[in-house]
């Protein structure tokens, strides 16, 4: 009888202690891995844990990042990848802070290739305008015409607008790219 209660003391602490740090017995449930799906006509599927997201074909497969993702990302890479498809997947917004260098710009650039997603990229930096983001007049053969630039581009072919060094925008560019993260959109010359 004494045995039987020790035992019963003993399954409730590992029951304790498991749901504590949320794993298995038996299982790692920490660790993650990428793991591609096969689907029927609509794509194939990716999943990263518990996340998984449909991928589709790029109509401009040439905008979609290439030899980024390396075949054994390390788990804190593929926890961000996790939660970057988990925001993609809600439809929000990710903003990306980490310290100096170009982790942020990759992660970003494995995750667009890992899903298959086109992109428009715009490194900010203190000379950067509002028509560096949004159209530019040009003249060609005596007539003036506006050319689309990343931002509207991205946003009319749903592609993924990566901004790099938002910190070192201009304080006239501020109002705008709030504008466009906001509320989706943007005040476009005639």
């Amino acid at each position: 009888m004494r045995l039987l209660g020790a035992m019963e003391a003993a399954g409730r602490r590992l029951r304790h202690l498991q749901g504590i740090f949320g794993e298995r017995l038996g299982q790692n449930s920490s660790f993650l891995q990428i793991r591609l799906l096969s689907e029927s006509t609509d794509g194939n599927k990716i999943t990263i844990g518990d996340i998984s997201k449909l991928v589709q074909e790029p109509s401009h497969p040439e905008l979609v990042p290439q030899k980024y993702l390396s075949d054994q990302p390390s788990q804190t890479v593929l926890r961000h990848l996790r939660w970057i498809m988990q925001k993609d997947s809600l439809g929000q917004d990710v903003f990306l802070i980490g310290p100096p260098g170009p982790l942020r710009r990759h992660i970003a650039m494995m995750y667009l290739e890992l899903t298959k997603r086109e992109l428009e990229y715009v490194s900010l930096s203190r000379d950067t305008t509002e028509s560096d983001l949004k159209q530019r007049r040009e003249i060609e053969n005596g007539t003036a015409s506006y050319i689309d630039q990343c931002a509207v581009r991205a946003a009319l072919e749903g592609r993924v607008l990566v901004l790099e060094g938002i910190e070192k925008a201009e304080r006239n560019v501020l109002p705008v790219l709030n504008n466009l993260l906001e509320n989706r959109e943007m005040q476009l010359d005639d």
